[in-house]
C-alpha cells in the first residue's frame, strides 16, 4: 500500500478538503447575507455569490479527478497496491465533497432565496413613493399613476424654466429701464452744459464787439492825434499804443482758455 507521503490522492484530498470548509463557511456568510441586507445592492453579497460560484466550479473540477484516479486505482488494485478498504474510504470522500456541493448549488435555486433576491431588486428598482402607489393599488393602476407622475414633473420642470426666462426677461427689461433713464438724465445735463456754454459765449462775443467798437473808437481819435501832432511823437504814441494792443490780445485769449 503506497504511504502518504508517495501517494499524491492525500495532497489532493487536504486541498479539496480546505477548499470545502472554505466554501461552508462562504455559504453560510451567503445565506446571512440575504436576509439581512439588499442584495440588489450589497456589494459584499454580490462578490460572495461570485466567489461561491467559482469555488463550487472548481471543487466540482477537482472532485471529478480524485474519482477518475480512484476509478483507475479500483480496476488495477494490485498495480498500486491500494485495499479495497482505502478505495471506499476515497469514494466515501467524494460523495461527501459532492453532497456538500450539492447543498450549496440547490441553495441558488432554492425558491425562498430567489424571491428574497428578486423583491430586493424591485425595491430596489422603484421609487418609495412609485412603490407605496403600485403596493395600494393594482399593476396597472400604479404603472398609470406612475406615468401621470412622470409627466407632471415634466410639466413642473418646463413651468419652472418658463418662470425662471420670464424672471430673466424681466431683469433684463428693469436693466434697459434704468439704462434709458440714466441716457436721459445724462442729455438733460449736456443740455444745461450747452446751455451754459452758448451763454458765456454770448458774453464773450458782447464783450468782443464792445471791444471792437471801442478800439476802433481809440484808432479814429489816434488818427486825429497822429495829425495834429510831429513825427517823432506819433511813433512814440504808436509804439505805446502797439504794446497795450498786445497785452489786451494776451488777456483776451487768457480768459478765453480758462472759459
Amino acid at each position: 500500500m503506497a504511504s502518504a507521503d508517495q501517494d499524491p490522492y492525500y495532497l489532493a484530498e487536504q486541498e479539496v478538503a480546505s477548499s470545502v470548509r472554505g466554501l461552508m463557511s462562504l455559504h453560510e456568510t451567503w445565506k446571512n447575507l440575504i436576509f439581512n441586507t439588499n442584495t440588489y445592492t450589497d456589494k459584499e453579497f454580490r462578490w460572495t455569490s461570485r466567489e461561491l460560484r467559482k469555488l463550487i466550479a472548481t471543487l466540482t473540477e477537482n472532485i471529478d479527478d480524485i474519482h477518475d484516479t480512484i476509478k483507475i486505482c479500483e480496476k488495477f488494485p494490485a498495480k498500486y497496491n491500494i485495499s479495497s478498504d482505502e478505495i471506499e474510504k476515497r469514494k466515501s470522500f467524494v460523495r461527501d465533497v459532492r453532497a456538500k456541493i450539492g447543498e450549496v448549488t440547490r441553495d441558488f435555486d432554492d425558491p425562498q432565496y430567489n424571491r428574497k433576491i428578486e423583491d430586493d431588486k424591485s425595491k430596489e428598482l422603484l421609487s418609495n413613493e412609485r412603490r407605496t402607489n403600485i403596493e395600494k393599488s393594482s399593476r396597472f393602476e400604479g404603472l398609470r399613476r406612475a406615468h401621470e407622475e412622470d409627466n407632471n414633473d415634466f410639466l413642473r420642470e418646463q413651468a419652472g424654466m418658463q418662470q425662471k426666462l420670464i424672471e430673466e426677461q424681466d431683469q433684463g427689461f428693469d436693466m434697459l429701464h434704468d439704462q434709458v433713464r440714466d441716457l436721459g438724465e445724462m442729455g438733460k445735463a449736456m443740455e444745461s452744459e450747452l446751455k451754459l456754454q452758448g451763454g458765456i459765449l454770448d458774453r464773450l462775443e458782447h464783450r468782443a464787439m464792445k471791444s471792437s467798437a471801442t478800439l476802433a473808437s481809440v484808432m479814429r481819435k489816434l488818427d486825429r492825434f497822429m495829425e495834429q501832432t510831429s513825427s517823432k511823437l506819433q511813433w512814440t504814441i504808436i509804439a505805446i499804443l502797439a504794446i497795450i494792443f498786445i497785452i489786451l490780445v494776451v488777456l483776451s485769449s487768457t480768459i478765453l482758455k480758462k472759459k
